[in-house]
């Protein structure tokens, strides 16, 4: 009877246990790294987790300590809505004297320029009103209202031709004009019904003394716009000026000349600046001649309305 050999097998089997045994303990190595990392990770992230729970405890602190101390310098609530609840007193003042409704403005037509007058009326401006006829041209009158007595048939023929009367001021008294804007009001009032007393029109346009940002309304001229913006009305300003204001006399030929190129070369619509007064018998002089030119050019003298879009100057820092 042969033997059988085990010795084969038992080899295997061995080889088989080690193998087990090898695999168990990677496995179990392999588990307690596993362990010890989670356990690691979340240890940190517990500490981590602290340290951002204090680190915002921390920043909210700070933003109530700034909170707090705005708070204690913030007026009362109640008090603040009753103080803005009480207009200025000049917005009190003259509660007729606005526009309604409030104009919405439109770009002028290209071609077209503005001749506006300040300082009148006089007797130059009759010569400049039968020139404007002649040619069938339209202009804007800012008058001056201590200038108006005696003259109101003039502001009645200035509205029955058509052109438009703005205000610039009853005196011409800067100083005066601009120690407030009470003081602003109560000129522009006076002036105001006077042009109406005249012509049975109100304005609804108008121009401030020397402009509306100038050394002399510095102080006051950021309330004085708002109000009168407040009000509906819309203030002009200039993109061109004729040169006419100084005390040397003008020749018909730098007048024109000065015009020609200003409104050539403006890039803002062309709202030309002259003088009416009686003292600027210059301008009246010239004006035949420089109308007649910048219809040669191709430009139609215009009205200024309300719709118009104004040239304002840039307010100063």
């Amino acid at each position: 009877m042969r033997r059988r050999n085990y010795s084969g097998y038992t080899s295997r089997y061995r080889h088989r246990r080690l193998n087990f045994g090898v695999l168990l303990r990677v496995a179990l190595f392999a588990l307690l790294v596993g362990v010890i990392g989670f356990s690691a990770t979340m240890v940190y992230r517990a500490f981590r987790s602290e340290t951002v729970i204090a680190d915002l405890q921390a920043q909210n602190e700070k933003l109530q300590q700034t909170v707090d101390r705005y708070a204690a310098v913030m007026p009362d609530p109640e008090l603040t809505e009753a103080v803005q609840a009480q207009p200025l007193s000049y917005q009190t003042m003259y509660p007729k004297m606005k526009v309604d409704p409030i104009p919405t403005v439109h770009t002028a037509p290209r071609g077209t320029v503005y001749l506006t007058f300040d300082g009148g009326p006089s007797q130059n401006t009759i010569t400049i009103l039968d020139t404007l006829k002649k040619y069938g041209q339209k202009a804007t009158f800012f008058v001056t209202g201590s200038a108006i007595p005696g003259n109101e048939a003039i502001l009645k023929r200035m509205v029955d031709e058509g052109h438009t009367v703005g205000v610039r001021s009853y005196a011409s008294n800067y100083a005066s004009i601009y120690t407030s804007p009470d003081a602003y009001l109560e000129d522009f009032h006076q002036a105001y019904q006077a042009v109406y007393n005249a012509c049975g029109v109100y304005p609804t346009i108008f121009r401030f003394p020397g402009g509306s940002v100038s050394p002399y309304s510095r102080a006051v001229y950021e309330q004085i716009i708002a109000e009168m913006l407040r009000r509906g009305f819309v203030y002009y300003d200039w993109s061109v000026s004729a040169g006419d204001d100084t005390s040397a006399a003008r020749t018909i030929t730098q007048i024109t000349q000065t015009v020609l190129t200003g409104v050539q070369s403006t890039s803002s619509t062309p709202i030309v600046l002259l003088h009416d007064s009686a003292d600027r018998g210059d301008t009246a002089y010239a004006f035949a001649n420089l109308v007649t030119e910048l219809q040669k050019a191709g430009y139609t003298c215009d009205r200024l309305t309300n719709i118009v879009r104004p040239v304002t100057f840039a307010y100063v820092d």
